[in-house]
């Protein structure tokens, strides 16, 4: 509660996304497409091919421009973003890994002045001193990366960190290696996919169909060691995590189209161009590319996804506030505690303007208001302000994966109020498949995975279900107690007696 909220219309995600998937794309690039630049010159000087180091060395120039202006930039920028988006969990890492973050600069510093020198001195200093600096390239972009990927794995598995606190514990967590190995190979396929979309403009077609052929190995071999490489990482996640995945089908559905991608990327670059590499256009080079890149994509956004509800497991929750600081919130209140409200708002009696300021500090990190990511509005049109409140109290029952509220009860009702004004009226749900989806479909499924009603209603009838739903706090103090109308309690009552044998 230390920070104020920077709060993005359509959601401050959608901004993390957005920088954080180009700079990674471009960061494992760099690595990639080092990689790939100093073994092909490395085999173009064995086999004496001039024809190939006349194509890298005008490719190593682009990829130095690439690398030294949109790569740092994007780098500029994550730090930009997070630092204002989350700033509780940036200084949390910086102030834990101060020293891993000082040897990933001099890395970085390596890295950059190693490019400037291997792009600038081709023919101009013996071949071997040459791929020995494109070498040192490749090692230092490697190694910050490795720097880095530490640190974020230590946000989603911190392991024994959590009982002794060391900075050896936190960097070499359960999730460092096989996130290392994830990286490692989108580093390659992204190097040969570069490579791909650049040969696809040469007008030498023998040049064309060598390249294609050797860099699509660097696509086909990686996409398939991806899925063992996946499964490893989802071994090394905490429990917690693994269970997040199993109660939500829109996660699910990003791994499945994953492995599509994936799949796909084998497929083309096994069947299509390591055997017929004069097949290669720059259709199918973009393509391909465009596929790649959603790959990192959906990695990403998935990685970020298992964290919740947290920042930095165990320590800031996906709300930027700090673990440590929920009992005092809870005691007085987030109105009370949080420090950069607009001046007299404990004295304001609308409850509409208090609860907008309460939302920007607990709900906005994660959630819009009306349009863009997790937009409220529309999900809680038609309810009552008492039921949304008390919804709102118990938001770490809703979904795994949401922190839990960090405030009292009155905070609840003023965000309540801000959320009930912001959607508008709606009528009153009709039938009992809407009453369940506006009261129950929230937190519980029919017969599925993720609290499963039907189990505990099976053989009773109509009226006994009202009367259980009438009582329901009374039954589970978790749950909210039932604010709807007696119509709507009883068309609930009759569509659950009637769904005997439903699935979800």
């Amino acid at each position: 509660m230390n920070y104020p909220v920077w709060s993005v219309p359509f959601g401050s995600q959608w901004l993390i996304i957005v920088v954080g998937v180009i700079h990674v794309f471009l960061a494992q690039f760099a690595v990639g497409g080092g990689f790939l630049l100093v073994a092909a010159e490395s085999w173009a000087h064995r086999h004496e091919d001039q024809a190939l180091l006349d194509w890298l060395k005008r490719q190593a120039s682009v990829f130095a421009f690439i690398t030294l202006v949109f790569g740092a930039t994007t780098g500029v920028g994550i730090w930009f973003t997070i630092g204002l988006i989350s700033p509780q969990a940036t200084s949390d890492l910086i102030h834990l890994f101060v020293w891993v973050w000082a040897i990933e600069w001099v890395f970085f510093v390596v890295e950059l002045l190693s490019v400037i020198v291997y792009a600038r001195t081709w023919g101009a200093l013996p071949r071997r001193t040459h791929r020995i600096i494109g070498w040192i390239y490749f090692g230092s972009a490697f190694l910050s990366m490795v720097a880095i990927n530490g640190i974020l794995a230590f946000q989603l598995a911190p392991g024994a960190w959590s009982e002794n606190h060391s900075l050896t514990s936190a960097f070499f967590n359960p999730n460092l290696l096989p996130s290392l190995a994830v990286r490692c190979l989108l580093c390659l396929m992204l190097g040969g996919l570069w490579a791909l979309i650049s040969v696809s403009f040469s007008r030498d077609r023998i040049l064309r169909g060598e390249v294609a052929r050797f860099a699509s190995g660097w696509v086909w071999i990686p996409a398939l060691l991806m899925g063992p490489a996946c499964f490893w990482f989802a071994q090394t996640l905490p429990r917690a995590n693994r269970k997040l995945w199993d109660f939500t089908p829109s996660m699910q559905n990003q791994t499945w189209t994953l492995a599509a991608c994936l799949g796909f990327l084998a497929f083309l670059g096994f069947a299509v161009l390591w055997f017929r590499p004069k097949n290669l256009s720059k259709g199918l080079a973009l393509l391909m590319l465009l596929v790649g890149f959603a790959a990192v994509g959906l990695f990403e956004w998935q990685r970020e996804q298992l964290r919740n509800p947290y920042l930095v497991t165990g320590r800031v929750y996906s709300n930027g506030i700090s673990v440590e600081d929920y009992p005092l919130l809870k005691e007085r209140g987030l109105l009370a505690s949080a420090r950069w409200l607009p001046p007299r708002l404990e004295e304001a009696k609308d409850a509409v303007a208090v609860g907008k300021e309460l939302f920007r500090v607990a709900c906005s990190s994660c959630h819009a208001v009306r349009r863009g990511l997790n937009a409220l509005a529309p999900a809680v049109r038609g309810m009552d302000q008492p039921y949304l409140a008390a919804l709102i109290l118990r938001t770490d029952l809703i979904w795994p994966g949401m922190p839990p509220f960090p405030g009292k009860a009155p905070d609840a009702r003023a965000i309540a109020a801000y959320l009930a004004a912001r959607a508008g009226q709606a009528p009153a749900p009709t039938g009992g498949a809407a009453v369940w989806r506006m009261r129950c479909g929230l937190c519980h499924t029919l017969n599925g995975p993720f609290r499963p009603v039907l189990p505990t209603v099976k053989g009773m009838g109509p009226k006994d279900i009202a009367d259980l739903i009438a009582s329901i706090e009374v039954m589970n103090s978790a749950m909210p107690p039932w604010s709807g109308t007696d119509a709507e309690r009883e068309s609930l009552a009759n569509y659950l007696a009637a769904q005997e044998g439903a699935k979800r």
